[in-house]
């Protein structure tokens, strides 16, 4: 019992930095951030083999539990309570083996390696950002030296010594004080308007709304006009049509781009397949970038063909996925004459946008299909650590959750 109890604490102090963040923003604290994951260390540290699982079954649903919340959409919520069930089994085992050895030079070595570790290609498992809210860079190094820390504090309470590991703490909460990360990052002087939108994924493919949809978009752009702006930035499939094929509005927003740019997300229809898309209108003219990397199970489920098949024809009503872009270049535009990378929702959380260190970043996101949860939180929270890793400056435009700018 006492092994559960650690394992129930440890997931929790795993987590914690999510909901401080989603239901307390006032007081996410940075020491409060570090003492909590020092504490989630430590505990981790104590994990013996047999109750790893619980501990792992756990994170993975304090983590991930929004992913089931996208079947209401599909009328699979009957399929829910399978998707968390396979979320604790994959995290739960992930954990297991994490902790295999009671060895604390292994079990730092595994926290150290468990980033590179995708199941079904989803990347958002990364510990390093627990400390993306302290006054520690989100590095490996510093992930590494916190877990060092933890594993003296362990060592010193099984012997006792509980003077030295209170000295220890205190210092170690003194320099969590006193750091304070500063990064020279690029600048700009463009006036950039990242758009919000508030469409329910119920209505948001309702061809009956879809009139009042362009209505509203083109009022936004053209309110950016009045206001001056040099570039307006719209959701992830903020026109939701394939928007290549209505030349009628393309032909307004060419008309509108000679007086601010427009990006914005659509679908994008050709040789019978569709693609997840931005596009781009500047000076008259455009651009369309097709997403790259596709969210596993959302745009394409990651088995072999028979099976997607089978999924596709029995659950999705004979849908199709979504098509990549075939080219491995990252999407890039020159606006304004300055380079930006454009991601579309999980690409601006993939290694891959950011290899090259690029100093700007535009991401579109729809985050309706996991209203409301914290999805939109983890999302921001992994946003501002490549942010911070990469010295990027990231402009986020969404829908169902905040926009944003993430300087490093």
């Amino acid at each position: 019992m006492k092994n559960i109890i650690i394992a129930i604490f440890c997931a929790v102090f795993f987590s914690a930095f999510i909901y401080i963040e989603h239901f307390f923003n006032a007081i996410n604290n940075p020491t409060l951030i570090s003492i909590l994951a020092i504490l989630c260390f430590c505990l981790y540290l104590m994990l013996d083999r047999n109750s790893t699982f619980v501990c792992g079954a756990l994170v993975g649903i304090f983590w991930f539990y929004w992913i089931a919340l996208s079947f209401r959409y599909y009328d699979l919520v009957y399929l829910m309570p399978l998707m968390w069930i396979l979320i604790a089994i994959v995290y739960g085992v992930l954990f297991y083996v994490m902790c295999f050895f009671e060895s604390h030079i292994y079990k730092i070595a595994t926290m150290l390696c468990v980033s590179f570790i995708h199941p079904f290609s989803f990347n958002w498992f990364i510990p390093e950002i627990l400390l993306v809210n302290t006054n520690f860079q989100p590095t490996k190094l510093n992930l590494f030296l916190m877990l060092l820390f933890s594993s003296i504090i362990v060592f010193l309470v099984s012997k006792k010594q509980y003077k030295s590991t209170i000295i220890l703490a205190f210092i170690a909460t003194i320099l969590s004080i006193y750091q304070n990360p500063t990064q020279n990052f690029a600048q700009n002087n463009l006036k950039i308007k990242t758009i919000q939108t508030n469409i329910n994924q119920e209505i948001r493919w309702d061809l009956t709304m879809l009139d009042s949809i362009i209505e509203s978009n083109l009022n936004e752009i053209d309110n950016a006009i009045a206001n001056n702006y040099d570039l307006v930035i719209m959701p992830e499939t903020a026109f939701p049509m394939p928007l290549n094929l209505q030349e009628t509005l393309i032909d307004t927003l060419k008309e509108k781009s000679k007086k601010i740019s427009i990006l914005a997300g659509a679908l994008e229809s050709k040789n019978n397949q569709f693609y997840n898309s931005a596009y781009l209108f500047q000076d008259g003219s455009l651009q369309i970038f097709n997403k790259i990397i596709l969210v596993p199970f959302g745009e394409k489920i990651p088995l072999p063909k028979m099976f997607v098949d089978f999924i596709n024809k029995h659950f999705f009503g004979n849908a199709t996925d979504f098509t990549p872009n075939a080219q491995s270049n990252i999407n890039y535009a020159f606006i304004k004459n300055i380079k930006f990378e454009i991601a579309i929702c999980y690409e601006a959380t993939r290694d891959e946008f950011y290899q090259k260190n690029p100093n700007f970043l535009i991401a579109i996101s729809n985050n309706a299909w996991f209203y409301k949860s914290t999805q939109p939180t983890l999302q921001k929270i992994l946003m501002q650590y490549f942010s911070k890793i990469h010295n990027t400056t990231i402009y986020h435009s969404s829908n169902a959750s905040d926009s944003f700018t993430l300087f490093p």
